[in-house]
């Protein structure tokens, strides 16, 4: 079954019947209460649609005319998609404890996508970590923290291991029962949970799908972050480039990838301050490249405050007028705040390509020319690149709402 026919098979009942004027009005109440039936018996109706197309599904893939991978893409999304349409107040969304990247180029653009068919974000009640709310604020302002739910010590311990989440796992499960607790949600309330994120698009992780997966059922928009002050302890000059390096399977540790990053920070650094992000905590399997503070380098702790850190580098990063780190989520941060990156990786097999062929897709149309990841050894061709770092900040930076939305 091809993705153009499943795109046809799960179009969606609108929100509310078109009904025209009744035949003979009693008033506002008498309509009300005429459009709440009718709306009560859609939803009666939808349930039964999404229930007659689970079993043509099923009967489909028992009959050997569709595969595991399309049987799968397609209950994921149904089981959003009733979600949509459903009745439900309150709807929780998450939790998300995964990684950053997945987390800004696939989860979120899929909400947005929901939101499009329909689903009413105020209805949402969004669970990620380390502060991460800002990311969801043009969708709802109910937001729940993981890490003020558990230690930052027993997150890194459920978490260790893989980090797609095609089930839900025991933290999960006790993270929505304390979201459904402190906001007195019902006992019941329904979950958005990652893992349709993750089975709807399976078959792209598996290299069985192009990206054409992904732009059938995400919206990419540039994020607006508050001008917020920094704190009075982050001594910042008004201009500046922000960098992250860690070590990754793409960047692996090495005395070559070291002294690339050094020399990369001492360079940019000559002409204009470096505001270089570090984490003094340690909650995933990435280590920051330790890189003493020096002329021009200004080295900041983002885990001073652990739920708030992901809110303070996406901060920092909006107020610059450059990015420069590892290949990975952060790189892809900067071009949704409008701000242009430049990544670096040494292993062309430490991470799926399919990735980065998204993620230049997506950006070449949200902030044209603002996102390039190159291997460390082709450094020296980007020369012109940093250079143009040194120049005034507004020919340096190309805001979203200039570049367009995709």
């Amino acid at each position: 079954m091809s993705e153009r026919l499943l795109r046809r098979l799960i179009g969606r009942v609108p929100d509310e019947p078109v009904a025209g004027s009744p035949r003979d009005s009693q008033g506002s109440a008498d309509l009300a209460r005429s459009l709440h039936a009718l709306r009560r018996q859609l939803l009666e109706l939808t349930g039964l649609v999404h229930q007659q197309s689970d079993f043509t599904v099923e009967a489909l893939h028992r009959a050997g005319w569709q595969s595991d991978a399309e049987a799968t893409q397609q209950a994921a999304l149904r089981k959003a998609l009733r979600l949509v349409n459903s009745a439900d107040p309150d709807v929780i969304v998450g939790p998300w404890t995964g990684e950053v990247g997945f987390e800004l180029l696939y989860w979120i653009p899929f909400l947005n996508w929901l939101v499009a068919q329909g689903f009413d974000s105020r209805r949402m009640v969004v669970v990620s970590r380390g502060g991460a709310a800002s990311w969801y604020q043009h969708l709802t302002s109910r937001y729940v923290d993981v890490l003020d739910v558990v230690s930052p010590a027993e997150f890194q311990a459920q978490t260790a291991g893989p980090k797609k989440q095609f089930e839900g796992r025991g933290l999960d499960r006790q993270l929505v029962d304390e979201v459904r607790s402190r906001l007195q949600l019902a006992p019941d309330a329904p979950v958005l949970h990652p893992s349709a994120m993750y089975r709807l698009f399976q078959a792209l992780w598996r290299r069985q799908a192009s990206t054409e997966l992904v732009e059938s059922f995400t919206e990419y928009k540039p994020m607006r972050v508050a001008n917020r002050p920094l704190g009075s302890e982050v001594n910042l000059p008004s201009d500046y480039v922000t960098a992250k390096f860690y070590f990754s399977k793409a960047f692996p540790d090495s005395a070559k990838n070291r002294r690339a990053v050094t020399s990369l920070l001492q360079t940019i650094s000559r002409d204009v301050p470096v505001a270089l992000l570090r984490a003094s905590t340690q909650l995933d399997d990435h280590l920051d490249i330790d890189v003493t503070s020096g002329s021009g380098i200004h080295v900041i702790d983002t885990h001073r405050v652990l739920n708030d850190n992901l809110a303070f580098q996406t901060r920092v990063i909006a107020g610059s007028r450059g990015f420069v780190g590892t290949y990975g989520g952060f790189s892809y941060l900067a071009p949704f705040l409008g701000v242009r990156s430049l990544s670096l990786f040494s292993r062309r097999d430490g991470f799926e390509n399919h990735h980065l062929e998204c993620a230049n897709r997506v950006f070449d149309q949200l902030l044209p020319g603002g996102f390039l990841a190159i291997d460390r050894h082709a450094l020296g061709l980007v020369a012109p690149t940093v250079a143009s770092w040194r120049s005034s900040q507004a020919e340096a930076n190309v805001r979203p709402e200039e570049a367009g939305t995709l």
